[in-house]
């Protein structure tokens, strides 16, 4: 059915598009196949409602200005579609909360992290413990459950000085259900290369910083404290297996303890010449490395 020269549906409130907008709502930037995978419905059936969607009279989606503004990223890549003020709304009034897309942030760096982070949910499905649900245990402090706010309070010295600071991880920290009734709680960074690796006399984020600050967090049992979790892992992914391994020799280098809570694994940006895989619950699926050549399953108990 067209109206004024558009298509649009006959059928208002199509439980399939309602799902498309949960996903974005939930992971606020993806693309066409992680909306798929995440929906389980062929691609070519959400490349149908995705382009309904973003059509006027509904423009409850849009693609990413960034790749608007950008021939080159336009018609080379996946686009990258994000909800509208219209496309929230629509989710507020059904009663189910978006996260909210901060349209400062880095395209690129969203985007990654969004996909990394529905990819544990296509992967785990029901196994998967979202924060939401997290703020709804009775084992999460009251402070936390108020403000959702899951930074971790950090202090430490490290080469003359001393760093007391708030460490957010990327995306919000969530929970595997495995069979046997018990959970492992992570949080993850996501790298795109764009920070130094080692230590940086200046005020800036480096990875090696990060890893330390992290191990500050495991030996203080901080995430315990303020998240209420019982035990902590630490994901890294990064775009290429080059600075994945120098990623985990650094992390070697620093010694001691906890060495086994950090995992890494790879996973390109839609711009980089590696596709990204086809598998889209690749972050539960695949095993992660770790120092020593060990492995973590996240699947496996």
């Amino acid at each position: 059915m067209t109206r004024g020269g558009e298509l649009v549906s006959i059928r208002p409130n199509v439980p399939g598009d309602i799902e498309i907008l949960k996903c974005l709502g939930r992971y606020t930037v993806l693309t066409a196949q992680d909306i798929a995978a995440l929906t389980r419905r062929s691609y070519g059936a959400v490349i149908a409602r995705l382009s309904l969607l973003k059509r006027v009279p509904h423009k409850m989606i849009a693609v990413h200005r960034t790749q608007l503004d950008s021939p080159r990223l336009y018609q080379s890549c996946a686009q990258a579609f994000h909800l509208t003020p219209r496309g929230v709304s629509k989710l507020n009034e059904i009663g189910f909360e978006p996260l909210l897309r901060d349209s400062s942030s880095h395209f690129l760096h969203t985007l990654t992290e969004s996909q990394v982070m529905a990819s544990f949910e296509i992967g785990a499905r029901e196994r998967l413990v979202p924060f939401s649900e997290i703020l709804q245990s009775p084992c999460t402090p009251n402070g936390v459950k108020e403000s959702g706010d899951h930074s971790l309070p950090v202090a430490f010295a490290h080469r003359g000085k001393q760093c007391d600071y708030r460490l957010t991880p990327d995306g919000r920290p969530f929970a595997i259900e495995y069979l046997n009734g018990h959970y492992r709680f992570f949080v993850l960074e996501v790298d795109l290369r764009t920070e130094q690796l080692k230590w940086s006399d200046k005020d800036r984020q480096t990875i090696e910083r990060k890893l330390i600050a992290y191990r500050n967090v495991l030996e203080s049992g901080v995430y315990r404290t303020h998240l209420g979790f019982p035990n902590l892992t630490v994901l890294f992914t990064t775009t290429t297996m080059a600075r994945l391994e120098s990623m985990r020799e650094l992390l070697a280098s620093t010694g001691g303890p906890h060495l086994d809570r950090f995992a890494f694994s790879v996973f390109p940006t839609i711009t980089g010449d590696t596709p990204q895989p086809d598998d889209r619950g690749w972050a539960f699926n695949r095993q992660w490395l770790q120092c020593g050549g060990k492995t973590l399953d996240i699947g496996a108990e």
